[in-house]
């Protein structure tokens, strides 16, 4: 991927990890699978701590390493302790979450952290028009909800200058 690339090249030209250099901007975080395309990673407008993916027009932006933490409201993308394998994300005060980390353009879990590599996430529709993210270690789902297993988030893709 050219994001994981120029990444890589801009890391080993400054001497900084790859993950420094690609968290050094807030970011929009956005799905790219259908029935959630191009819905971006956002606070549920009722619940300040719900997180969802919703239109463009209401995204937040992210610094992202170890953490992901909202610069719209200051607030830490965490993960629940949920017994499913679906466990609820949530947007805290405090950071409780440092196993975050980017692969090319792909949020996931860092291996070394107690859920190992994790790249699936959980949408189930809510209210609104918006879809509820959960990380998804497993293929389970809520019952009596509409759910989309096994999406994906990145980074916006941002092509080369012209």
């Amino acid at each position: 991927m050219l994001l994981s690339i120029s990444t890589a090249v801009i890391a080993a030209a400054t001497g900084a990890s790859a993950l420094a250099v690609a968290g050094s901007k807030p970011e929009q975080i956005r799905s790219d699978q259908d029935p959630v395309f191009h819905l971006y990673l956002q606070a549920h407008p009722k619940n300040a701590s719900q997180v969802v993916l919703g239109p463009v027009g209401t995204s937040e932006y992210f610094n992202i390493g170890g953490t992901i933490q909202s610069t719209n409201t200051s607030r830490y993308l965490n993960i629940g302790g949920d017994s499913t394998s679906y466990k609820t994300l949530t947007f805290d005060t405090a950071s409780s979450t440092t196993a975050w980390q980017l692969e090319g353009d792909t949020i996931i879990t860092s291996t070394s952290s107690s859920y190992g590599r994790q790249l699936n996430f959980l949408a189930c529709k809510t209210d609104g028009g918006f879809w509820q993210v959960y990380l998804q270690t497993g293929s389970a789902t809520p019952s009596g909800q509409t759910c989309s297993n096994y999406q994906s988030l990145h980074l916006p893709y941002e092509g080369p200058a012209v």
